[in-house]
């Protein structure tokens, strides 16, 4: 039999029956499937042990003190308190940030159970074409096609989450990939957005403490220490957070920070270089003393300062889980799963980060405007200075494709003709294309505009990026298959 995953909660009120619900989504087999439950009381250990006696197999954790195991359908729950029963709806399934998110550029997230070749089967199988990227972590997919065809993957049991991709990985940008925080000893999903603040310990500001239990043999100590604390301080610009250094890390409250290599006594060995750069543990209740708000990095990455493994923006993101964050929708947050080394706060961080723990009376202005950073411009011929516009003008470009209609097609041909409109509420720069299989450059006119791309053999992403005097942009991808 084919294995699923069974989600508790933990809920406020004690007692009550198990509810079957009736809304669910295509099962693999039908003695399988994916649940959720509510119970009295937040799981234990003696509630794990008893699961995993019944069948059951913990493989990740939820806010609330909630857990994902993998069980049968029809799972004995006699005695463990559960309240409530119910699959998953597919429209759980569906982040919001889709509705805003150029058409056609997706992750998606597959249960852990799922093998690699089962996920491939199951993207051709909903009409989406699955696409490559190196930094790719965990149980993650991007894919490209029709959003109309979401809405029958969602359903799929398999299936845990979809998610917008950003244009860095539709480019090939070379991200930093988080596989998520880990909460009870076990990962949490892209859905989950926050487990819970650090509870408060006065009237003032939550107070936390940070102690350095063993820093990388690649930087000084004291700039380690340094980077790694502007990080937190970042964080406590917007809340109401201050830190201050702890003399143990068995004391309470204190997030422990370890450099490590391969396997570190938690459980989840490092990977060397590349790949995975750190883990974090949430604060309570999904992890408990001393190990909550822990934050690991992996000893043999080359840290530097300012390029290639960034400790600062690395350490900001950790951190993020630290506070009780999780992954953010939105690409260009820090708390985006795949970041680019250099990241700073954004609108929806600093929202995240006070919808925990409220804000500071005297919080400092972002640090960088609501939309994400501009991606830089591919290469163009030298043109005339444009003339200087008001620096009120945030307003990005308003763009279209309008050949090809779809945003991924198939074609035999070694070049295809782009065509498409651009408008602005003060003027159109220029719009500028690349390709992920090679080539970049302007394309013939503004506001209504061309160009002619020359394909390689296989997958072709054409994004097509228009700007203004002001530097605001847009963009739009197509994704062209030569055969």
């Amino acid at each position: 039999m084919r294995r699923g995953f069974l989600i508790l909660f933990a809920a406020a009120m004690a007692g009550g029956q198990t509810q079957p619900e009736t809304e669910a989504p295509l099962r693999r087999a039908a003695q399988r499937g994916h649940y959720r439950l509510e119970l009295a009381q937040p799981p234990g250990p003696e509630i794990k042990a008893r699961l995993e006696a019944r069948g059951a197999r913990v493989t990740g954790s939820l806010a609330g003190a909630g857990l994902v195991v993998e069980a049968p359908e029809g799972l004995n729950l006699e005695g463990l308190g559960v309240r409530r029963m119910r699959p998953f709806r597919p429209a759980e399934k569906l982040s919001p940030t889709l509705a805003e998110a150029p058409d056609g550029a997706y992750l998606v997230e597959f249960h852990s159970d799922v093998a690699p070749e089962r996920a491939g089967q199951i993207l051709r199988e909903s009409g989406l074409l699955r696409l490559d990227h190196p930094d790719l972590v965990g149980c993650d997919f991007l894919a490209v096609g029709p959003r109309d065809r979401l809405d029958a993957l969602a359903a799929r049991d398999e299936v845990a989450y979809l998610f917008p991709a950003s244009s860095d990985l539709l480019t090939g940008t070379r991200l930093v990939g988080c596989a998520g925080a880990l909460g009870d000893g076990v990962p949490v999903g892209q859905y989950v957005k926050a487990s819970g603040a650090w509870p408060a310990n006065g009237a003032g500001p939550v107070e936390l403490r940070y102690v350095f239990t063993h820093l990388s043999a690649k930087l000084l100590a004291a700039t380690a220490e340094s980077e790694i604390v502007r990080a937190l301080d970042e964080w406590a610009r917007y809340a109401p957070l201050e830190f201050s250094p702890a003399a143990s890390a068995s004391e309470a409250r204190t997030i422990s920070i370890l450099f490590a290599s391969g396997a570190h006594g938690d459980g989840y060995p490092f990977d060397g270089p590349g790949k995975i750069l750190a883990h974090t543990f949430y604060p309570p209740p999904l992890n408990n003393e001393p190990l909550a708000g822990d934050m690991h990095l992996d000893a043999d990455e080359d840290w530097q300062i300012g390029r290639n493994v960034d400790m600062y923006t690395v350490a900001l993101h950790e951190a993020g889980h630290a506070l009780g964050l999780g992954h953010s929708d939105q690409p260009g947050s820090v708390m985006y799963p795949y970041y680019r080394l250099g990241a700073v706060m954004s609108d929806d961080d600093i929202a995240a980060i006070r919808a925990l723990y409220g804000s500071r009376d005297a919080a400092a202005p972002p640090s960088q405007p609501a939309s994400p950073p501009a991606q830089p411009k591919a290469p163009s011929p030298p043109q005339t200075p444009a003339k200087p516009v008001p620096a009120a003008d945030t307003t990005p470009p308003a763009l279209r494709v309008i050949y090809p209609a779809l945003s991924v097609v198939a074609t035999s041909s070694d070049r295809i003709t782009v065509r498409g409109s651009a408008s602005d509420n003060v003027a159109v720069e220029e719009v500028l294309w690349s390709n992920s299989a090679g080539g970049a450059g302007t394309a013939a006119g503004t506001s209504l505009w061309s160009a002619e791309i020359l394909l390689q053999k296989g997958t072709n992403t054409v994004m097509v990026r228009a700007y203004d005097a002001a530097g605001n942009s847009s963009w739009r991808a197509v994704t062209v298959v030569r055969r």
